[in-house]
């Protein structure tokens, strides 16, 4: 009961500054009009296949190495080139080096797929197509135990396709709109530490710190409202972002809205931790408030906010980006409105998670030790 009074005081003290509200809900809400408008025709949505380089290593048994000459000879219809070599380690390398969009390695009756990230599209596509041979090839295993005389009939009828053709229209790449809704809401997420700041730094401003502790309140049940409360305020604030962008810019932003907030709400508590971890750390609310300016915008540009990492061609700085929380979190929405794919969900999650829960173990320990 306790943690849901603080709680609720965070939320209205948050949905009622002001200043707040204009950072967190206007700011974005114009950021994304803006940029959408002006680099709408960068992000040109007439997309088409072309340029497609596949290499592969063939090392599979029979049976599968059969199958995955059919997926080769079907996935031509939508112009994808594969070339064999037979060293897996320059393989690799090629792909480090993003000479290819992706490296198939097929070992007895194991497939590997080697991404070329620089592209995230052309990798879907390949991957896409390459699930799908899997799937079936599965499916096709499984009847062969209970028939084996199917393995011949694959191997010499023309009719058994183990690729789905995957068609890229307007619907499924992201415009300018839809790229910047994205990006300009985790961004300003991450802004979202400045009100964690706030949420500790108010209680040394209003002398209310040392009446708080005085009382029966137990310093977790403090440290857990303050952190739902702000975490809270802040989810509401980026609803209304993302209703504006959806519904009034129209951007895309999928099907599957619950995974989509799952992610936004695991940088939520990510952010908001941050911001009280600074808050006990740094006793000046405005020194840690600076110390976030700081910070988030070097952040936030390995993490594409501003534009596609990938599309500036540099090897360092893609590599620099995996160490951008922001990266991993744009990256997997990305990947779920666009690609239907849901590998990197987990890693944002886990990234997410896991540094949360080192800042809210540094505020809990800063914060034992002695008073706000």
């Amino acid at each position: 009961m306790r943690i849901l009074k603080i709680m609720f005081k965070e939320m209205k003290g948050n949905l009622r500054d002001k200043k707040a509200m204009a950072m967190m809900v206007l700011f974005p809400i114009v950021l994304i009009t803006i940029l959408g408008f002006a680099f709408s025709n960068i992000f040109n949505s007439n997309y088409t296949i072309s340029g497609i380089n596949v290499i592969y290593t063939d090392n599979g048994n029979k049976e599968i190495s059969t199958g995955f000459q059919n997926f080769i000879k079907n996935s031509k219809e939508i112009e994808i080139k594969f070339d064999e070599i037979k060293n897996i380690d320059q393989g690799i390398n090629d792909i480090k080096n993003a000479k290819y969009t992706g490296y198939i390695v097929l070992k007895d009756n194991n497939i590997t797929l080697y991404k070329n990230d620089r592209n995230f599209l052309d990798t879907n596509i390949v991957e896409s197509i390459l699930k799908a041979f899997i799937d079936r090839f599965n499916v096709i295993s499984v009847i062969a135990k209970e028939n084996p005389a199917i393995i011949q009939k694959i191997a010499t009828d023309d009719n058994y396709n183990f690729t789905d053709i995957v068609s890229l229209n307007r619907n499924k790449q992201p415009s300018s709109n839809d790229y910047y809704s994205v990006t300009m809401l985790t961004l300003i997420i991450l802004y979202g530490s400045i009100s964690g700041v706030y949420s500790i730094g108010e209680e040394r401003t209003k002398k209310t710190g040392d009446r708080v502790l005085m009382s029966p309140v137990r310093k977790y049940e403090i440290l857990t409202g303050k952190l739902l409360g702000v975490s809270f305020a802040v989810l509401l604030q980026s609803i209304l972002v993302f209703i504006f962008s959806k519904y009034i810019l129209g951007a895309n932003w999928g099907t599957d809205i619950f995974t989509i907030f799952l992610i936004i709400i695991s940088e939520i508590i990510f952010s908001i931790s941050i911001g009280i971890c600074l808050g006990f750390l740094i006793k000046n609310t405005n020194a840690a408030s600076g110390v976030i300016n700081v910070v988030i915008p070097f952040i936030a540009f390995l993490g594409g906010a501003y534009f596609p990492i990938n599309e500036t061609g540099s090897i360092v700085l893609m590599k620099l980006a995996d160490i951008s929380p922001i990266k991993w979190t744009n990256t997997s929405i990305f990947q779920v409105i666009f690609a239907n794919n849901y590998g990197d969900v987990s890693i944002a999650l886990m990234i997410n998670i896991i540094c949360a829960a080192v800042f809210i173990a540094l505020s809990a320990y800063f914060f034992r030790k002695e008073a706000f």
